[in-house]
């Protein structure tokens, strides 16, 4: 086998791989929870959706990191990566809700208030505001990933 076959790709960027799907099921539980039930059914500001789906998330983000992704099952410091993972989610939820704002205030600059319709609903939804929702997580995605590998887990 070629030192740059698929299977060395992935054996040496396994712990990449095991956290993206970490924080794609953390993604699902923010994305549910902030946008789905908190701002549109429950009607709260932007920033408050994303804040609970970011606050929902975190039990799922820890347990799946700790024991997939960086490989910390049985490490014996959990009370100790609990708290740098709270110390880095301080970092991660600021960049998270003021990346969102951020994406959220430029685009709707841009292209003005866009509204679209869920097929076969009554529902409308904003396709910007969705857009800013995962810019905001994929901003905090990076610093998680690096923060956690080199920090919380290490």
């Amino acid at each position: 086998m070629s030192k740059f076959s698929a299977y060395q790709i992935l054996k040496r960027r396994k712990t990449f791989i095991a956290y993206f799907f970490a924080a794609t099921c953390g993604v699902v539980v923010q994305y549910v929870v902030g946008t789905i039930i908190c701002i549109r059914y429950l009607g709260l500001p932007f920033n408050s959706g994303v804040s609970w789906g970011y606050l929902a998330a975190i039990p799922v983000g820890f347990f799946l990191s700790k024991n997939m992704a960086f490989g910390a099952k049985e490490s014996g410091n959990t009370k100790i990566e609990i708290l740098k993972y709270l110390v880095t989610l301080v970092f991660s939820y600021i960049i998270t809700v003021k990346g969102a704002e951020f994406t959220l205030w430029s685009l709707t600059e841009v292209f003005g208030e866009l509204t679209a319709h869920i097929p076969f609903t009554e529902t409308e939804f904003s396709p910007i505001g969705t857009f800013s929702h995962f810019a905001g997580m994929g901003f905090s995605f990076i610093f998680n990933y690096l923060a956690h590998k080199k920090f919380t887990f290490a």
